[in-house]
């Protein structure tokens, strides 16, 4: 007879685990609800760029007495007309949405109805534009010795929070990485959600069924719970991780980043962020399984979890743009809150990395603990056949 090995119990379990959610209609469907999600609006927002960029080539426009390459400059299409009559039939024809006349002292714009303020406010600028070119024409400078004499004022947006510290935020790439970081951590929540209540649920199957107590017969209580752990992260980190990849080639390929440059570092960290949740939550869960007979009863025992998991996301969620506030500074330092909060708060800037793996370090021993607790309560529970055990008497029990 063969020694009993605790390494073949676990990887034995883990693999069956594996089969099983491999063929498990709910989670199938919540991840290609995911993939299809992602695919969605990467396809969605690619759409509207692309629409925003051919907006900025601007109408069609006729124009009499104006170079045309004033008009082109300016991003619009432009058709030169011979006088004013041929431009106004070009409007009633409906070649072109509007039609600038320019005189000597007035430039007349022309639409089907009243024109436009865009279209007056830029052919204002327009006309300023050819005003200047004139008179320097006429004193004799060139454009280019304009340039150089006339000083460069760049207008730059500062945030308040940033106004005494001199440096000021781009806005635009910290908002899209902070934004990136988001939609990726939404993914990361998803997945831990849909694997972690798995766990407890499969426990209680087996409970119920019966099954569990032929199985301990054989094997140790926590060899086995190992291994369902291990199953069930293995599968469940390779469908986040394929999500997320799914998300990084798209809009990669889709150009949405083309003008940006995005620190895609952020990846490792949201996928460690994912192990420390699963554990974590995976582990209270299992716990909570094993505490009921039956699965109409896992409600009463999940509550609590579900309760903790929810709040853990919540700050996050409706706190992502103020990761520099004492709030989100103080949850990014506290389990499990901080297992959502830090990525965020680092992907802001308003982290360093040293402050990111103390924070890291401090939520994986906060997470070894509730895993040990849970298998206490794992291995108390699992062969209770009896009534519901609740949480309170554990707490009582110590």
């Amino acid at each position: 007879m063969k020694p009993y090995s605790p390494m073949h119990t676990i990887t034995t379990t883990a693999k069956r685990e594996v089969e099983i959610l491999l063929l498990k209609k709910g989670v199938i469907f919540t991840l290609v609800i995911l993939l299809l999600g992602i695919v969605g609006m990467i396809g969605f927002a690619t759409w509207m760029k692309n629409k925003e960029d051919s907006e900025e080539s601007g109408p069609a426009i006729a124009a009499v007495g104006i170079e045309q390459q004033l008009l082109d400059d300016a991003g619009y299409d432009t058709r030169t007309a011979a006088d004013r009559d041929e431009a106004l039939q070009l409007v009633r024809d409906g070649e072109v949405e509007a039609a600038v006349v320019a005189g000597d002292k007035t430039w007349e714009v022309i639409e089907d109805g009243v024109p436009t303020t865009s279209l007056l406010t830029s052919v204002n600028t327009l006309s300023e534009q050819h005003a200047r070119a004139e008179t320097l024409d006429n004193l004799g400078i060139t454009a280019g010795e304009y340039e150089a004499a006339t000083p460069q004022i760049e207008v730059v947006p500062v945030n308040l929070d940033n106004a005494d510290s001199g440096d000021p935020d781009d806005s635009e790439e910290h908002f899209a990485r902070l934004g990136t970081t988001l939609i990726a951590l939404i993914i990361v929540i998803f997945t831990v959600t849909t694997f972690a209540s798995q766990v407890g649920s499969r426990v209680t199957e087996e409970k119920s069924s019966r099954v569990v107590e032929l199985v301990l017969a054989s094997v140790r209580p926590l060899d086995f719970l190992a291994g369902k752990l291990l199953g069930t992260i293995v599968y469940g980190f390779l469908a986040t991780a394929l999500l997320l990849a799914v998300g990084l080639i798209g809009v990669n390929v889709s150009g949405l980043v083309d003008d940006l440059e995005l620190d895609w570092a952020i990846l490792p960290v949201l996928l460690l962020s994912w192990l420390l949740a699963m554990l974590f939550f995976g582990g209270l869960y299992a716990a909570a399984g094993a505490m009921v007979q039956r699965t109409e009863d896992l409600q009463s025992t999940q509550m609590p979890i579900l309760i903790l998991l929810m709040a853990s996301i919540y700050v996050p969620m409706f706190s992502w743009s103020q990761t520099d506030s004492t709030f989100m500074q103080v949850m990014s330092w506290i389990p499990p809150f901080s297992i959502f909060t830090a990525p965020l708060s680092y992907a802001a800037g308003d982290f360093t990395a040293l402050q990111l793996a103390g924070s890291f370090l401090l939520a994986a021993v906060t997470t070894t603990l509730v895993v040990w607790g849970a298998a206490r309560i794992y291995k108390r529970t699992i062969l209770n056949n009896g009534s519901v055990t609740k949480w309170s008497q554990l707490l009582r029990r110590g």
